[in-house]
């Protein structure tokens, strides 16, 4: 039910408030405030990308099976999307079925070259060392890196979460960084990027015992150097 109702909300004038993380069973819909946002931020970013280009080249490193793809497409018509995405064998096996004229990685060969744009929307937070990731991203990039959908602490250090997402249909339990927004910033610089634009997302949570509550979410676009920098060590 989820995956053509997806691609029916991306279809036509319709708003972007198009979020496929609904309760099990529930339809998607183009009418979610708090996705709108966070589309529309993320509409302007591979507006950026494709600016003056016939053809713009994307990695969606954590991408599930591709739901970044089609709207990738309704949101700059016209413009050819080279769509490379990253994730676990089982959800690579069901975006190749999905988009078999895309590309889905299931190990790190992906980062073996270069993208216009590389996105990271919801899930660096679950890298085990996410700054040494995120070095590796940004060499990827060519030049544009937009982290998203990230639980950033302002006043704390880092700190990790258990999520139970059984509500959405996913039968397990995760761990997830709250990383702090300074030592972000401060690895991506070391990584050789550069902020270029801060998006405030509503999404929030509110873990219990968490040193800092509830937990924003933001999103980081940084260009990075031709050259690029050695990965950064830990930072947590």
């Amino acid at each position: 039910m989820k995956w053509p109702s997806y691609l029916a909300a991306l279809e036509g004038p319709k708003p972007l408030g198009v979020y496929h993380e609904v309760v099990s069973g529930e339809s998607v819909t183009a009418y979610d405030h708090s996705a709108h946002n966070m589309l529309v931020s993320y509409a302007y970013v591979v507006a950026l990308a494709a600016r003056t280009r016939e053809r713009v080249s994307i990695l969606d490193w954590g991408g599930g099976i591709g739901h970044y793809y089609p709207l990738s497409r309704a949101v700059v018509p016209g413009v050819e999307i080279d769509y490379h995405c990253k994730d676990v064998p089982v959800l690579c096996e069901l975006g190749r079925e999905l988009f078999p004229e895309a590309s889905f990685y299931d190990d790190d060969s992906c980062l073996e070259r270069r993208y216009d744009l590389v996105l990271v929307s919801g899930s660096l937070q679950y890298a085990v060392d996410w700054s040494a990731t995120l070095g590796a991203l940004a060499r990827a990039a060519a030049p544009y890196l937009y982290v998203t959908r990230l639980p950033v602490a302002q006043r704390s250090e880092s700190f990790v979460v258990v999520q139970r997402a059984y509500a959405y249909g996913y039968d397990t339990e995760y761990l997830g960084w709250v990383i702090n927004r300074d030592k972000l910033l401060a690895a991506a610089t070391g990584a050789g990027a550069t902020l270029q634009r801060e998006f405030l997302l509503s999404a929030l949570f509110d873990a219990v015992g968490a040193p800092e509550r509830p937990t924003e979410h933001r999103g980081f676009l940084f260009t990075t150097t031709k050259e690029g920098h050695g990965a950064p060590g830990p930072v947590a």
